[in-house]
């Protein structure tokens, strides 16, 4: 596979050899993920969409094309992550392990992108989300949740702006997010959910 030499290449080309030194069926087992041993295919499905991914040539199949940073989210829960059962809580980033030290840059790559995008457009936020598609929650004023892998959803939160405060935001990610994925990568999670709306969006501008 190519690798582009860009800032996702590196870690692109680094995952993919952790990935072609694995045994395919540990990771399935691993991520609780279907897997194929006649192909050497696991299957794994992101935002709603099922992708068959082959070993060890990391051949994507599926019903549209993966961004590098998707590609390497994939790489990194077959490589490292665990199939958690979620037990029912949802938290703010700063509370999983090394949150904390993250937390600046995901206030502002993601609740605060996420609070100044959508505050004046909350009917397009709506719009967007049923169509990524999404679970509307009763929660803040224009409130959803977003499975991104089966058992692993995020809620997104937004209060829009009034005479007397600006629009805040809160994303919230089940308890199990611990065991699959590390801060770094959630807050690229946050990256990737926010630019799939986007990209919704201009999509019905």
């Amino acid at each position: 596979m190519e690798v582009v030499n860009n800032k996702e290449g590196k870690p692109l080309e680094f995952y993919l050899e952790r990935f072609q030194a694995g045994d395919p069926a540990e990771m399935a087992a691993r991520c609780g993920l279907p897997y194929d041993g006649e192909r050497r295919a696991v299957d794994i499905t992101l935002l709603g969409e099922t992708f068959s991914v082959s070993h060890p040539d990391f051949t994507i199949t599926g019903p549209s094309p993966l961004t590098n940073a998707e590609r390497i989210l994939a790489l990194r829960y077959l490589t490292d992550g665990r199939c958690a059962m979620p037990g029912g809580t949802y938290l703010p980033y700063r509370e999983f392990p090394w949150g904390e030290v993250y937390l600046q840059q995901f206030t502002g790559r993601c609740i605060k992108r996420f609070a100044f995008s959508y505050s004046g457009r909350p009917e397009l936020l709506n719009r967007v989300m049923e169509r990524l598609p999404a679970k509307k929650l009763s929660r803040s004023d224009a409130g959803w949740e977003v499975e991104l892998m089966p058992g692993l959803t995020v809620q997104f939160l937004l209060w829009l702006a009034d005479e007397e405060f600006p629009p805040n935001a809160q994303i919230l990610f089940s308890d199990n997010f611990r065991y699959a994925f590390t801060a770094e990568d959630m807050a690229n999670i946050g990256d990737i959910i926010l630019n799939r709306m986007k990209r919704i969006g201009l999509e019905l501008a």
